[in-house]
């Protein structure tokens, strides 16, 4: 996963961004992210002032119970506890109600940065939690800003009488509080959501979430055998694949009996990819 997250120059979001679903909220939060040039070279993502777009969605239930898309892959450096925890203390979630869910396959929504001109996902290099920290702040400030917003718009109060604790909006002058959830049926959405400058994001010691010890939401699922893995799936009609690359990086193997091999019982092709010869 990545990196370097930019200073944001205007994260003004439009209407579009942001969706109100019946029953509850459904916000998708613009945020930044650029690639290093240390990794992928001279990429027009590290030339570039132009944000790559990374699109962070939070779906927050009339319950309270709020979902967080995690665009890491979880491969047991913990980036799908680490990079939710991020968004959701920015956010003030309580997170004995967050669930997290990976984010769909879509490079283009959810990539980090570029490679030959297209949008990537990719986790690489120990980087997911510092290539996404800022941004996901930014993200969950925002959210929490349209929540604020929203609330003080119903009352008829300045926003900056209100505050949050963990998945609630809380107004102390007038001894009222309403949770995330049932903030939907009046949910506002501004026309742009103004960028949240870094001085006003939660300062280390304000941290509830961050630097705790947190639960690994995915070490349930592979300890009792519910996860899936890619070798669990299973579609009608499905083939294996085994791959033999060359013994020197970067080498060109050479295949000398393909012949020979497709004769085998239940092979059904012979690829050479190049880097490295293929068998179905």
């Amino acid at each position: 996963m990545k990196n370097q997250l930019s200073a944001h120059k205007s994260t003004a979001i439009s209407r579009r961004k942001f969706l109100a679903a019946t029953g509850g909220i459904t916000i998708a939060i613009t945020t930044y992210a650029f690639v290093p040039k240390n990794l992928f070279g001279k990429s027009d993502a590290t030339k570039s002032t132009a944000p790559n777009q990374l699109t962070a969605w939070v779906r927050i239930a009339a319950d309270g119970i709020t979902t967080i898309y995690n665009p890491a892959a979880e491969m047991g450096q913990g980036s799908m506890t680490a990079l939710p925890v991020i968004f959701a203390e920015e956010l003030d979630a309580d997170w004995s109600k967050v669930r997290i869910e990976n984010s769909p396959i879509e490079p283009d929504i959810y990539g980090l940065g570029r490679w030959n001109g297209n949008k990537i996902m990719l986790t690489v290099g120990s980087w997911s939690v510092s290539g996404y920290f800022d941004s996901l702040r930014q993200a969950g400030a925002q959210a929490r800003y349209v929540l604020l917003n929203s609330v003080a718009t119903a009352w008829q109060i300045p926003l900056a009488e209100l505050k949050t604790e963990p998945g609630v909006v809380v107004h102390a002058a007038g001894n009222r509080k309403i949770g995330y959830g049932e903030i939907a049926p009046f949910l506002i959405i501004p026309e742009t959501i103004p960028e949240i400058p870094k001085d006003q994001l939660k300062h280390p010691s304000q941290f509830r979430l961050i630097g705790s010890v947190m639960p690994r939401w995915d070490i349930p699922a592979k300890t009792d055998g519910s996860a899936r893995f890619a070798i669990d799936i299973q579609v009608p009609g499905m083939l294996y694949g085994v791959m033999e690359r060359g013994n020197i990086h970067g080498s060109t193997p050479t295949l000398n009996n393909k012949e020979e091999i497709k004769a085998l019982k239940e092979v059904v092709e012979v690829v050479d990819m190049g880097y490295g010869i293929g068998i179905i």
